[in-house]
């Protein structure tokens, strides 16, 4: 027997062996072993997304609806090679080239989606994906702000401005064709007693929101005080003799009272009982030589007031009599 056994191995290491045979050897191990390894792994049913791709989509039409952006299918075949198709960016294509206006009905069939050998779509959600495609068109729209409430009752509004006044906006032809302007969201001007400017967003439909996000714009209010004209008659001249100071003076005014027309805010009119003791008319003579000289009516009153007529405007000074007055030394 051991005879035998020698002689089957003297047998086979007589068999001449080719070039590079370790080199072959390993080739065959490493191909048995990828063979066991896909042919062998078992086979698993998985579900991924795919994501929607748009192409070709003429540049006059827009989608104006809500579509699914990604599709959910079941694929089966080996976990490694599913595994594997995130590295190599798989979508669904939608090729609108030749898209017209009005709805498009994409079928989501399995042999529309093309996936490495060795894997297979069982199902697709949703089975369909329904496009409205419309003309795309510009409009600019004016933007209109929305006031609650009134400023405070001693002022008045006087001009509201928006900046930007208008909006440029893209989309289809559908929503944009019946919009004529856009409003702002309510702004509160209770008792607003002084000029500001607001930063307000826009009160817009959903769908609109859906083409410019949410923008915000700046609203200015300018408000003035209410003004109050008023007429007082009868104000008495006063005489100014400072620059004689030394001097007993004798005169006459003709005449000695005036009739005065002023604007005066109407705050100062309803805190203030008497309006009239805050004016005070007066003539300032260069000097006090005896004789009839004209001058001009000189009348101070608070800051806030606005003269608007005096009459007269001038009087004349009739001075009888000017005597010197004795000091006490």
């Amino acid at each position: 027997m051991e005879k035998l056994v020698r002689q089957i191995i003297a047998n086979i290491s007589s068999f001449p062996r080719p070039k590079n045979w370790v080199l072959k050897l390993l080739s065959l191990l490493f191909a048995l072993f990828l063979w066991y390894f896909v042919v062998g792994e078992d086979k698993v049913d998985m579900n991924v997304t795919l994501p929607v791709e748009i192409v070709n989509l003429p540049r006059d039409l827009i989608i104006s609806n809500q579509f699914k952006k990604q599709l959910e299918i079941t694929v089966s075949g080996q976990r490694s090679l599913i595994r594997g198709m995130t590295s190599q960016h798989i979508s669904k294509t939608i090729d609108l080239s030749r898209a017209a206006p009005g709805a498009v009905v994409i079928q989501n069939n399995p042999d529309s989606i093309s996936l490495p050998r060795g894997l297979s779509i069982l199902r697709v959600q949703p089975p369909t994906l329904t496009l409205l495609l419309d003309r795309l068109i510009q409009k600019e729209l004016s933007i209109k702000p929305v006031l609650v409430g009134n400023v405070h009752k001693n002022y008045s509004l006087e001009s509201v401005t928006v900046e930007p006044s208008t909006l440029e906006i893209s989309g289809p032809k559908s929503i944009l064709a019946q919009e004529e302007n856009l409003s702002t969201s309510p702004i509160d001007i209770n008792d607003l007693d002084k000029s500001t400017v607001k930063q307000v967003p826009l009160a817009l439909k959903p769908e609109i929101a859906d083409l410019i996000g949410e923008p915000v714009v700046a609203v200015r209010f300018t408000v003035a005080e209410l003004k109050k004209e008023m007429e007082f008659s009868t104000i008495p001249i006063e005489l100014d003799i400072a620059a004689g100071k030394e001097k007993e003076v004798i005169y006459q005014l003709l005449p000695p009272t005036i009739n005065l027309t002023v604007e005066i805010p109407q705050a100062l009119s309803q805190a203030t009982n008497n309006i009239r003791s805050l004016f005070h008319a007066g003539i300032t003579p260069e000097t006090l030589n005896g004789g009839s000289t004209k001058h001009t009516v000189i009348v101070e009153g608070p800051p806030q007031a606005k003269i608007l007529a005096i009459k007269p405007e001038t009087v004349t000074l009739k001075i009888r009599e000017t005597r010197k007055l004795k000091i006490k030394r």
